[in-house]
């Protein structure tokens, strides 16, 4: 979860052929040149500029971002919606006035109990997460069955089942998760080849049983979202071998209470290393919170929390009960709680171009995402996020291991989110800007870092991989289901080269959810949400790539 401003390092790897080239966004380029003369023009002259910027072919394309029927129906805006507004009221007051008042009972009760019966911030979160993991031996309690974090992970090679199943069951026992909480299921069913762009349908591009718009997260989120549910397995790993040189995929259910993100990204890197043979590391680490990084975190009163805690509730809970009702298809929208996944995977030549394009321009690969995002919410919805939640660890910083030094390997749960707000018209250099508030504020210690911990610390939830940020409960200004961007970049990441390993693709979708890793040079990234229709979001997903282009040409 740790956001980094390293650039993306280019090594030589096989590779599915570049993304698809798409249309780019109606307004000023990524790289600041005004085209408002050219874009008075027909849009085809434009496109045609880009062809040769970009030096691709572009495909057909819609007719126009701003005719939103050509996406289908768009939530809130369109005659249905209209026709059923006083319906939604209805519903919305109804669902409002129930849970408002359960939800502040609820969190006020919560943060005062853990309060006189545990103490400061950094009593609660004395180990990172809360209730605390097993320090007498291996373990935690916070693991739980059928409870996942969803991740589709591609190889270039099958998989040897004896071997993978004993690699998974050494590491998973040392967090003391027994052999039968454990499944590893080898599928008869043999994936299609690689797709011909890197931006394809996340699952049915690659395994025909899959319909367009079902994924991988269907099968390992658990209800509304998806439907995993009813069974004792804490991890779950279904594989579907393929001919070498083609993609054998990988559907990973982690630990979403247990571990955060990152760490279940290091744990699946732990497995990895010890399936390539090589020797196993103590990845399981429970360092006590630093003293200094106690007394930073502790300096902030707790008056000022409960008093806020009327008022961000109220917005969640309102986010979350009228964009939920707007979804909904009897309200003119396109399903609540469906998962609409987009993939935008890049080859290592068009990382290191991308992250040499945004150095160029003064900015990180992470800036170049928030900026290319809120264009693209402006060019095809309408409406931009003006609040960004960005995932990040503490671990380095606030509970560093003895001797640990520039390794980000280890399992835990040390994550928070860390709200910031930001116009409607993010440029680059301001996507720039937010960014670098962001890693100072968790340098210092500072008040966006302390109101993320007290959030968590006094959640109802209080662990796992960002679902405590998604509680209407949780006492921050991250309202997740209502213009809010959840930023996920695990920046700079590998995988031990032995293994056959390609790729990594995870989402959290939500109002809109980014997330983007790189593993061994190569940048690869899923677009989502559980408002907007698939078409939807897959014309956010052409946005955005379009814009992140206009970087890489500057490389």
């Amino acid at each position: 979860h740790h956001p980094v401003a390293a650039e993306h390092r280019d090594t030589t790897d096989a590779a599915p052929p570049s993304c698809r080239p798409t249309a780019p966004p109606r307004s000023m380029p990524a790289t600041g040149k005004d085209d408002a003369p050219l874009l008075a023009k027909p849009k085809q002259e434009y496109i045609s500029r880009k062809r040769e910027e970009f030096a691709v072919a572009v495909p057909p394309l819609m007719s126009d971002y701003t005719k939103l029927e050509d996406l289908g129906n768009m939530p809130g805006a369109n005659a249905k919606a209209y026709l059923m507004l006083p319906v939604r009221v209805a519903v919305f007051l109804f669902f409002f006035c129930l849970m408002y008042p359960l939800c502040c009972i609820a969190g006020f009760l919560r943060a005062l109990y853990l309060r006189v019966a545990v103490g400061k911030p950094s009593e609660i979160l004395k180990y990172g997460t809360y209730p605390y993991p097993n320090t007498e031996g291996p373990g935690r309690s916070t693991h739980a069955a059928a409870t996942h974090y969803p991740a589709q992970l591609l190889y270039d090679q099958p998989l040897d089942e004896a071997k993978l199943r004993a690699a998974l069951l050494s590491v998973t026992a040392e967090d003391g998760i027994k052999a039968d909480e454990v499944a590893l299921t080898f599928m008869e069913e043999k994936p299609n080849d690689w797709p011909a762009t890197g931006s394809y349908d996340v699952t049915s591009a690659l395994l025909p049983s899959f319909q367009k718009g079902y994924s991988y997260i269907n099968k390992l989120f658990a209800p509304p979202f998806g439907e995993a549910a009813g069974y004792p397995e804490k991890i779950k790993l279904v594989v579907y071998n393929n001919d070498p040189g083609k993609p054998t995929i990988i559907h990973f259910g982690g630990s979403a209470e247990g571990w955060d993100g990152s760490s279940n990204f290091n744990f699946v890197k732990e497995v990895m290393r010890r399936y390539a043979g090589l020797p196993p590391k103590a990845v399981f680490a429970k360092p006590e919170i630093s003293v200094e990084g106690a007394a930073t975190l502790d300096d902030v009163s707790f008056l000022p929390f409960l008093l806020k805690m009327p008022f961000n509730i109220f917005l969640s809970v309102r986010a979350a009960v009228w964009n939920t009702i707007r979804a909904a298809t009897w309200a003119g929208g396109n399903e609540a709680f469906k998962p609409c996944i987009a993939t935008m995977n890049f080859t290592n030549e068009e990382s290191a171009q991308l992250a040499k394009g945004a150095k160029k321009l003064g900015a990180s690969p992470f800036a170049a995402f928030t900026h290319a995002s809120q264009k693209a919410m402006v060019e095809v919805v309408g409406t931009p996020f003006d609040t960004i939640c960005n995932q990040a660890s503490l671990q380095t910083r606030f509970y560093p291991v003895e001797g640990q030094g520039k390794d980000r390997d280890f399992v835990g749960d040390w994550l928070v989110g860390i709200i910031t707000k930001v116009p409607g018209d993010l440029t680059l250099a301001g996507a720039q800007a937010n960014y670098k508030t962001v890693i100072d504020d968790l340098n210092a210690g500072g008040p966006l870092t302390k109101n993320a911990v007290m959030a968590k610390a006094y959640g109802v939830v209080g662990s796992g991989a960002a679902g405590f940020e998604i509680m209407p409960t949780y006492n921050d200004s991250a309202h997740l289901m209502d213009r809010t961007l959840f930023m996920n970049n695990y920046g700079v990441r590998d995988i031990p080269t032995p293994t056959p390993f390609h790729t990594w693709n995870w989402n959290a979708p939500l109002w809109l959810g980014v997330n983007t890793i790189s593993v061994n040079g190569k940048t690869t990234t899923l677009i989502g949400s559980c408002m907007w229709s698939l078409p939807i979001v897959e014309a956010i997903r052409d946005s955005i790539e379009a814009t992140l282009r206009g970087i890489m040409k500057e490389a």
